[in-house]
């Protein structure tokens, strides 16, 4: 690599808890800073972004690609107001590749391959929602279901009252079904088996390969297990202090940050911009 005219770079970050923060979780987590709301939901905040995050972000320089990688549903996606350009985003933990905000058709057509291979979404979501033979009865442990998508279900729990041995049942339906299931904080997610934040980065870093004629150095930044192996397939990557990720010991080879929240997505783009800046 010789320098920004031949030197492409790809970022693909989480964005819940990496790199945008919900008022509870920045009170939970701590590592707060001035920020703007990026998502509201029935009237109120439901994401912020940090100025000095966002500031550092305008900062990258024109050789940088941007791809948004979350477990949200492309609807839950579609709800923030990002104040910086996303040519890339990848949605329902690997499931959808948006490339302008318009599906990419190779893509898709993978997972609905994948999708095929599975039991319906609504038998998962009934699962997930410890729904019983008795009509209208659910899981005391369950707050609300998420909303209803082909290949992301996902219920809010209180994991207090659902406890370990409930997670590790749900889940294990969740494989018989095909899908694979997990518990993020209060987020009882499952998705197609197949799917992977990691697979569908691979085939943006090939996209922008192909557009540009050079192999884009890798950039990746995420929380949670589902982060792990799109990180590990990154040149550099980084985890927010506090976070899962941050406590495991497999999260060695991975930056962590000093500090928590907003204060760890400010300290990660400002490296974003630092990495970039001898290229």
């Amino acid at each position: 690599m010789t320098g920004p005219s031949s030197t492409h770079v790809l970022i693909t970050t989480d964005l819940d808890r990496t790199l945008i923060f919900s008022q509870r979780a920045t009170c939970e987590l701590g590592g707060a800073l001035p920020a703007d709301a990026v998502e509201v939901a029935d009237g109120r905040t439901a994401g912020e972004l940090c100025h000095a995050a966002r500031d550092s972000i305008a900062a990258l320089p024109v050789n940088v690609r941007m791809c948004v990688a979350t477990s949200r549903s492309v609807a839950r996606l579609m709800r923030l107001r990002l104040p910086f350009a996303v040519p890339y985003a990848i949605a329902a933990n690997g499931g959808v590749v948006l490339v302008d905000g318009a599906a990419d058709p190779q893509w898709a057509a993978r997972t609905r391959r994948l999708v095929s291979r599975a039991a319906p979404a609504a038998q998962v979501r009934a699962v997930l929602a410890g729904s019983s033979a008795v009509a209208g009865s659910v899981a005391p442990w369950l707050v609300r279901m998420g909303d209803s998508d082909d290949m992301c279900c996902l219920a809010i729990v209180d994991p207090a009252l659902m406890g370990a041995e409930r997670v590790s049942d749900v889940v294990s339906r969740c494989h018989d079904l095909g899908w694979e299931g997990s518990l993020v904080g209060r987020k009882l997610y499952a998705f197609p088996a197949g799917l992977g934040k990691e697979h569908a980065a691979a085939f943006v870093a090939g996209k922008v390969a192909r557009e540009t004629g050079v192999v884009p150095r890798r950039f990746a930044a995420g929380d949670t297990e589902h982060d792990r192996l799109m990180l590990a397939d990154a040149d550099v990557a980084w985890v927010p202090a506090g976070c899962e990720l941050a406590a495991a010991r497999r999260a060695r080879q991975f930056k962590v940050t000093e500090q928590p929240g907003h204060a760890a997505a400010a300290q990660i783009a400002r490296e974003w911009v630092r990495e970039c800046s001898p290229l």
